[in-house]
């Protein structure tokens, strides 16, 4: 009879209501599963979103676990290579190294001036410059895909830490 009680509460506006009545306190021998419930929903929340790299856009991807370095002479793992390769993309208007050309300003310059948020911006988007236009690179699966290792890849070159040209790699 409950059951039906809650079925037809819950095609009254008060869904809740139907809720409530289904998990209370009297039906349930005077416990109430609403506080475990909530909370269970909740941990599983919050594990999706901590988990979720592509609702975590805050935090910058870091090159450093995607390197070893020994005697001055890094390699990278395949992960750091996608970057790599995604910056052929770049290196036509900003240089085979990234230090910039007569139509484009040095990438390495720039990104130790820019957060993530507006490097994800003006790669997605493009910009418009004093010298010329960057264009939108939104529709480029080529580049969309390695976003985050052209980043980490364009970090570590404008830090000093890898050097231009091609890259040795291990596998991990």
């Amino acid at each position: 009879m409950h059951i039906n009680l809650a079925v037809q509460r819950s095609r009254n506006p008060s869904f809740v209501g139907a809720f409530l009545s289904v998990i209370a306190p009297e039906r349930l021998g005077g416990k109430s599963i609403l506080v475990p419930l909530i909370g269970t929903a909740l941990a599983i929340g919050s594990l999706f979103f901590a988990a979720s790299p592509s609702l975590a856009e805050d935090s910058p991807p870091s090159y450093k676990e995607h390197i070893q370095c020994e005697d001055g002479k890094c390699k990278v793992d395949l992960w750091l290579v996608r970057g790599y390769r995604a910056f052929s993309q770049c290196q036509v208007c900003h240089g085979l190294d990234g230090t910039g050309s007569t139509i484009a300003p040095s990438l390495l310059d720039k990104m130790l001036e820019i957060d993530h948020a507006r490097y994800v911006d003006v790669v997605t988007n493009g910009y418009q410059g004093q010298v010329g236009v960057m264009p939108a690179w939104k529709e480029n699966p080529n580049v969309m895909k390695y976003i985050d290792q052209l980043y980490a890849y364009l970090m570590a070159r404008a830090d000093g830490t890898l050097p231009a040209g091609r890259l040795e790699r291990y596998d991990r």
